[in-house]
């Protein structure tokens, strides 16, 4: 097994096409998914190359100045992407859109948001990599982007913000906050609900504007703000803590992000406040979990597949089709609506022991 696996390292695509009685163009673009090919020709040929053991040399093909068909994900924030829930599902997206193109996602998944940019930079000049997916933090970095568009690199970023004008090889994907919130704040005053709380985390953050103008706009109030130490459902849960000592109590409680929500949602729990009888609940990103929980989390949802075919199909512009540059695009959120919500009832919340 061993010694046949070594063999077949050895084959060229030559020595393939001529096992096979083709030219080495036709394997080329069977190998690749580009050129006109006959799909059955193609099928045949890549079937008979999975036989043969054959690997493409891919290090040998950046070097002669082709394609090495791998993009790059990267995230400005400091934090690990397998511990960013948002992160994988954003990911997955990404993936699934990359494959139709026969491209492969390449992943640098510390948590040092510096030493990832000095990598991705060697990956760029290593020609490792045809181009780069930039997760904003949450706004573009201006100074990073422009870093990105001197090197010549393709690049899309997922993003709140839209810079203008944007430079050469560069393209903008920008998630909408706006109407997820709206509806959900909409949701929750038709149901009743006038007084409000919001668990979040950076006091930068844009959402925080878009949520107080959505409630401003059905004539509610924002009782209490309260930031969490981290993103996390142990942040959520110290911050509802917090928020329960605080009068009036609001009858609806937003939390920024689904990991928050599920510390709320516990912190509430222990204190025999009953979602959503006592007090109703909405978290942002509805990911994957907040179906499972007790009562099912209302959620507003960033559509990862579409966010990931959005920025994948505008990547494949800069790099296949060589456009100087592309129209930025909108991804808009939305509300889902489940069990944690319903209309008020006087006196939501029971006293607690301080």
């Amino acid at each position: 097994m061993a010694s046949s696996q070594r063999t077949a390292k050895r084959l060229t695509i030559r020595e393939v096409a001529q096992a096979l009685g083709v030219s080495t163009a036709t394997v080329s673009r069977a190998l690749h998914g580009r050129g006109r090919i006959n799909p059955a020709t193609r099928t045949r040929i890549l079937a008979q190359l999975e036989r043969m053991g054959y690997t493409p040399n891919l290090h040998a093909q950046s070097l002669a100045g082709k394609r090495s068909s791998v993009v790059a994900l990267e995230y400005l924030g400091n934090v690990d992407i397998l511990a960013d829930s948002f992160l994988i599902e954003l990911a997955r997206g990404i993936q699934h859109s990359l494959a139709s193109y026969h491209y492969r996602l390449l992943l640098n998944l510390t948590g040092d948001c510096e030493y990832r940019r000095g990598v991705l930079h060697q990956w760029i000049a290593g020609r490792a990599i045809d181009g780069v997916i930039v997760v904003a933090n949450p706004c573009v970095d201006t100074a990073w982007m422009h870093a990105l568009s001197a090197e010549g690199v393709p690049t899309v970023w997922i993003a709140y913000d839209v810079p203008h004008p944007l430079p050469p090889h560069t393209g903008v994907v920008q998630l909408n906050l706006s109407a997820g919130w709206r509806e959900a704040i909409e949701h929750l005053n038709a149901l009743g609900h006038r007084q409000f709380g919001l668990i979040a985390v950076d006091p930068n953050d844009p959402a925080l504007e878009v949520i107080q103008q959505a409630i401003h706009s059905v004539n509610g109030q924002l009782a209490h703000t309260v930031f969490a130490c981290d993103d996390t459902p142990s942040g959520g849960y110290r911050a509802t803590l917090d928020l329960l000592e605080r009068k009036p109590f609001p009858s609806a409680l937003l939390a920024r992000t689904d990991l928050l929500a599920f510390g709320v949602a516990q912190a509430l729990h222990r204190y025999g406040i009953r979602l959503p009888h006592d007090v109703s609940l909405v978290g942002h990103d509805d990911l994957p979990l907040t179906q499972w929980m007790i009562p099912p989390l209302s959620s507003i949802r960033i559509d990862y597949l579409e966010l990931g075919q959005r920025a994948v199909a505008m990547l494949m512009q800069l790099i296949e089709q060589r456009a100087p540059s592309v129209a930025p695009v909108c991804v808009a959120t939305r509300l889902v609506v489940r069990d944690s919500v319903a209309p008020p009832r006087p006196n939501p919340k029971k006293e607690v022991d301080p």
